[in-house]
């Protein structure tokens, strides 16, 4: 015979095997379906002028003008200088605080950023995130970064991921810290906005949800990244091990951070381009909610009438049925691609992914399965910084469901009978903000109420509502720390041309020596070779007449002067013309040559 006779006994059970096979195949492919590309994604545009909200505060790469991040802020205050190692930017945050506690950070070994090809567990990525306020001071607003500042290190990307946000403008801004190494120039820019949208579909911050199994909350995971590092030291400081309560903490914080994004489309969009009367009602019901909040009324007289009013501006900017039907707008909200937003409704984005385990999903019959068909990410693969989408896309896709790219559904869908706007204006407010205006009112909510009645008109235009602006109506002069950018440099967003040295090869050693610091640098003093050319760069340095004194280590070294000599001694830049010798003088003598004349020092 030529080919062996088959039993029933085995094509019953060749059966089952092909059924069990296609069964199995069938599984993976339903499990397995992925979000759009980013690239596509991020080419997304949402025609949502028809909202206040989006022209009061547009969606633009770089924020808008006059105003600028808290990260900016911080670093401006920092004499200009991002601190290195990631550590020392830890540190920084933690002297900001007055309880002296650690700002609260994370490891995640298999994340799902853009830069999850550069983490694993000996090079885990680290989240952090500011949880404290610090008390108002006399003539000064506390700092008040809680919910407002979130930062993403990923080592071998010499990146890190910034959102932080604009009181001025009432949003958040994304941002990189690039060239994040040591020996490297770090430069702080503006990331594409569109990109990052896609991800942080409110435009906010974005975490997972309980049991947050990626962070180093979770046993598994710490013990992954302890066996992965070949040790439990603390990585970057942050522990190896963390109770999942900081986990649950950070995921908190986003939230409150999310719902930024509705109380201003409430504060906008819930009460309309002339609902002053609105906003003012808005803002006193926040303040009795404030003072006492276990007996606040959610239907009192005060709250309905807050209601009709919204109802008044709901009317006013609902779509017309027939250009809804000719699809003549897409109504969606700031930042929220590909989710239409019904009539008469304010989103509130979600802010929470689905929760991931990249271990649990290795064990068991389904991981089996799994690695039939899916290669694992290998370290260094896929975008090494936020600009180098077409690497990303080359990555193993993960699920739906678990991919943050794939659209959310809202969290929340509010209408003018909510008055959710309430608790959103009091979440901006921190305990010495009401104890302030209480003790000015005679802490009598009556006469603080009157107060809120009696303040100008302006005070409640179509703007972004303001913590700072609304406490200086309250209180009189007061000033933040955050608020300010007269002593700001202009902004720069990612992606920008660098300036090439060709006409004016003199320069190159200021590139080499003195751009990480003074240029790009948003500290306006220290900006001073921040020129779109070359030619506006030169002539910034020869109008900048102090240079030549400060780069004369021969003279000044060991005076009083010497504070001043640049490069500074700690600076990379510094070692390396000292470990030069001869060449690290002729250097020095050839900037110093470029910008005429002695000086008074």
């Amino acid at each position: 015979m030529l080919f062996p006779t088959v039993t029933r006994k085995q094509k019953y059970f060749i059966g089952v095997g092909s059924v069990l096979t296609f069964l199995l195949v069938c599984l993976w492919m339903t499990s397995n379906q992925t979000a759009p590309p980013i690239s596509e994604l991020a080419k997304t545009t949402s025609n949502n002028d028809h909202y206040l909200s989006s022209k009061v505060i547009p969606e633009t790469d770089l924020p808008p003008e006059g105003t600028r991040s808290l990260f900016d802020h911080l670093i401006v205050q920092n004499g200009g200088i991002v601190p290195y190692p990631y550590s020392k930017l830890i540190a920084m945050l933690k002297e900001q605080n007055p309880a002296g506690t650690e700002p609260i950070s994370l490891l995640i070994p298999n994340g799902r950023s853009l830069l999850k090809g550069q983490a694993d567990n000996a090079h885990p990525r680290v989240v952090t995130t500011a949880d404290f306020e610090v008390p108002n001071n006399g003539a000064n607003l506390g700092f008040a970064p809680r919910g407002q500042l979130f930062f993403g290190f990923v080592e071998n990307g010499n990146e890190i991921e910034v959102v932080s946000y604009n009181e001025a403008a009432g949003r958040f801004e994304f941002q990189l810290v690039q060239d994040y190494c040591k020996d490297c120039s770090p430069r702080i820019v503006y990331a594409r906005r569109a990109i990052c949208s896609t991800c942080h579909q409110g435009g906010t911050p974005i975490f997972s949800q309980r049991p947050w199994s990626e962070t180093n909350g979770q046993p598994a995971t710490a013990t992954a990244i302890a066996a992965g590092r070949g040790n439990n030291d603390p990585y970057e400081t942050v522990p190896i091990s963390q109770p999942l309560s900081f986990s649950e903490r950070f995921d908190q914080l986003t939230d409150v951070g999310n719902f930024f994004y509705a109380s201003q489309r409430l504060w906008l969009d819930g009460c309309g381009e002339k609902g002053n009367d609105c906003r003012r009602k808005m803002l006193s019901l926040a303040f009795q909610y404030l003072d006492n909040a276990g007996s606040f009324n959610p239907n009192s007289s005060e709250a309905n009438e807050l209601r009709k009013l919204q109802e008044v501006a709901f009317a006013t900017t609902d779509i017309p049925e027939r250009e809804v039907k000719d699809k003549k707008y897409t109504p969606l909200p700031m930042g929220l691609q590909g989710a239409p937003e019904p009539k008469k409704g304010i989103i509130v984005p979600e802010s929470d992914l689905a929760n991931r385990d990249p271990i649990g999903e290795k064990q068991g019959f389904k991981g089996w399965i799994r690695s039939l068909f899916t290669r694992e990410i290998k370290f260094g693969e896929g975008a090494r910084d936020n600009e180098d989408l077409s690497s990303f896309e080359k990555l193993p896709p993960l699920r739906r469901e678990l991919d943050p790219l794939t659209i959310r559904q809202p969290k929340q869908i509010l209408g003018p009978n909510n008055i959710d706007g309430v608790y959103g204006l009091a979440s901006f407010f921190t305990e010495t903000d009401l104890k302030n205006v209480s003790e000015q009112n005679g802490y009598d909510i009556k006469r603080i109420i009157t107060k809120i009645q009696t303040l100008p008109n302006e005070v409640f235009d179509p703007k972004p509502f303001s913590r700072v602006l609304i406490l200086q109506a309250l209180l009189g002069k007061k000033q933040y720390c955050c608020y300010n950018t007269a002593e700001m440099s202009p902004p720069m967003v990612s992606g920008g041309p660098p300036l090439e040295i060709k006409e004016h090869p003199e320069l190159q050693a200021f590139v080499d020596n003195c751009f990480s610091c003074h240029r790009g640098n948003p500290a306006k003093r220290l900006n001073f070779m921040g020129g779109a050319t070359e030619n506006e760069v030169l002539e910034q340095i020869k109008a900048k007449k102090e240079i030549r004194d400060a780069l004369d280590w021969e003279r000044y070294e060991g005076t009083d002067k010497s504070s001043k000599l640049m490069p500074p001694r700690n600076s990379v830049q510094y070692r390396k013309l000292m470990d030069a010798g001869e060449e690290g003088k002729k250097v020095l003598q050839k900037m110093r040559d470029t910008v005429p004349g002695f000086f008074n020092f």
